[in-house]
C-alpha cells in the first residue's frame, strides 16, 4: 500500500502539534505501507527533501492568505504521487481544493483536526465547498468523540451521508506522542531549574498563538501559590509578556525549549498549565507530554478534545475558560496537596502510555486505511 499525507509544513522545520503528528504517521506507518509526504515549501521553488526519514515533495508557494499557501501546482502534485490512499490533514484549504481539482485516484480518509476557528467571516463563503470535500471522504477520523458532538461541520457531514453509511463514517483516532522520550529527564538539569525559579513551580510549554488563553495564566498568576512560567513562543509573545510587566507578576518567559530542556521543565514543575480558550485547541499534545512525566494538568472546558486528553478529577481539573480565578483556584488546590498530585499524576502517566502513544494512534489509522481500501 502506498500511503500519501497531506497538510501544508513538515516537523521539521515546522514546529507544531499538526506537523508533528504528520511526521510520527510516517515515522510509524512506514513498518507497513510505502510513505510519502506532500506539504508547501515556505518559498517558490517546489523541492523533494527526506524529512526525519520520510520522503516529502514540497511545493512551491507564492505566499500565504489567512495561513493557507497559495500554492498553484499543489493540485498536480496531488494527482502525480499515485497513492492507494491520500490522508488530508484539515483545516487545509490548500488540499482540499487541491483534492477537488486533482481528483487523485486514491481512497480520500480525512484526519480531521479541528474546525475553522478564526477565519469565521471566510467560512461563509468557504463552509460549503469544504463540506463538499469532506462528504467526498471515505472516512473522516477526528481525534476525540466530543470534538464530533460539538462541531457543527462534522454534523452536517453526518446528516448528508446515508443513514446505512453514517456509522463508518466517522471514526476517533486519538493522537499520540513518543512517551519514551518524556521518560528520563536529565535530573542536574531538574534540580537547576528548581533552584532557579524558587521551588515548586507552575508550567506552561507551547506555541504562543491567540486561543492557548496565555493572557489569562498571566492573569491568574497574581493568585497562584509559586511561580509560574511560560515556555515557548511564538505571536502573542510580545503581548503576553507586556501584560505581565503592566501586572506586575513575577512569571518567568524562557523561550523556546530544546527537547532535552522541556523534558526537564516537564519533570520539575508541580502542575502543568493549559489555559487555552477556542475550539482551535481541538487536543493538546502538551497536555500528553505533561502526563508522560507524571504531572497533572489544569486545563480549560471547550467541549474538545482536551476533556478527553485530560479527565476532570482523575488527571488533573478542567476549569471555565477565561476564568482567572477559578484557573488559579484550582492550581492551588494541587499545590497545597503533594500526595493528591502525586496519584492524580501517576494515573495520567500510566494512561498516556497505554492509550496515547504514537505507535499505537499509528497502527490505528492504519488498520482504517485497511478497511477503507476494502
Amino acid at each position: 500500500m502506498k500511503i500519501l499525507h497531506v497538510y501544508k509544513d513538515f516537523d521539521p522545520p515546522v514546529r507544531g502539534g499538526m506537523e508533528r503528528h504528520i511526521a510520527l504517521m510516517c515515522r510509524y506507518q512506514r513498518q507497513w505501507a510505502e510513505i510519502e509526504a506532500l506539504t508547501c515549501s515556505r518559498c517558490p521553488r517546489t523541492q523533494v527533501m527526506t524529512r526525519d526519514g520520510a520522503r516529502v515533495t514540497e511545493v512551491g508557494e507564492w505566499g500565504r492568505f489567512q495561513g493557507a499557501p497559495v500554492a498553484p501546482l499543489f493540485p498536480y502534485y496531488l494527482r502525480r504521487a499515485r497513492a492507494d490512499v491520500v490522508v488530508v490533514h484539515v483545516p487545509n484549504p490548500t488540499a482540499e481544493l487541491g483534492y477537488l481539482l486533482a481528483r487523485p485516484k486514491g481512497k480520500l480518509i480525512v484526519r480531521y483536526h479541528s474546525d475553522v476557528v478564526r477565519q469565521a467571516a471566510a467560512m461563509r463563503f468557504y463552509a460549503p465547498l469544504q463540506e463538499h470535500f469532506l462528504r467526498k471522504a471515505v472516512m473522516i477520523l477526528p481525534t476525540s468523540e466530543q470534538y464530533v458532538q460539538t462541531s457543527s461541520t462534522l454534523q452536517s457531514v453526518l446528516q448528508a451521508t446515508p443513514l446505512g453509511e453514517r456509522e463508518g463514517k466517522i471514526r476517533v483516532v486519538p493522537l499520540g506522542i513518543v512517551t519514551e522520550e518524556f521518560a528520563k529527564p536529565d535530573e542536574a538539569r531538574v534540580t537547576a531549574l528548581r533552584e532557579q525559579y524558587g521551588g515548586d513551580y507552575v508550567l506552561f510549554s507551547g506555541m504562543h498563538r491567540y486561543y492557548k488563553g496565555l493572557e489569562y495564566l498571566v492573569r491568574a498568576a497574581k493568585d497562584i501559590r509559586a511561580p509560574v512560567v511560560i515556555a515557548g513562543e511564538g505571536p502573542e509573545s510580545k503581548s503576553v509578556q507586556a501584560l505581565a510587566r503592566e501586572l506586575d507578576v513575577p512569571v518567568k518567559f524562557p523561550g523556546a525549549l530544546s527537547q532535552e530542556d522541556l523534558v526537564a521543565h516537564l519533570h520539575g514543575c508541580a502542575v502543568f498549565a493549559f489555559p487555552s480558550v477556542a475550539r482551535s485547541e481541538a487536543f493538546g499534545i502538551s497536555i500528553l507530554e505533561a502526563q508522560a512525566c507524571g504531572k497533572p494538568v489544569v486545563a480549560t472546558k471547550l467541549g474538545t478534545g482536551t476533556e478527553y486528553a485530560n479527565l476532570d478529577g482523575q488527571t488533573g481539573y478542567n476549569v471555565p475558560p477565561r476564568d482567572p480565578e477559578a484557573f488559579a483556584r484550582a492550581v492551588n488546590y494541587l499545590l497545597d496537596d503533594a500526595p493528591l498530585r502525586t496519584r492524580l499524576g501517576e494515573f495520567a502517566r500510566r494512561r498516556v502510555e497505554t492509550e496515547f502513544h504514537a505507535e499505537r494512534a499509528a497502527r490505528q489509522a492504519f488498520e482504517l486505511y485497511l478497511e477503507a481500501l476494502k
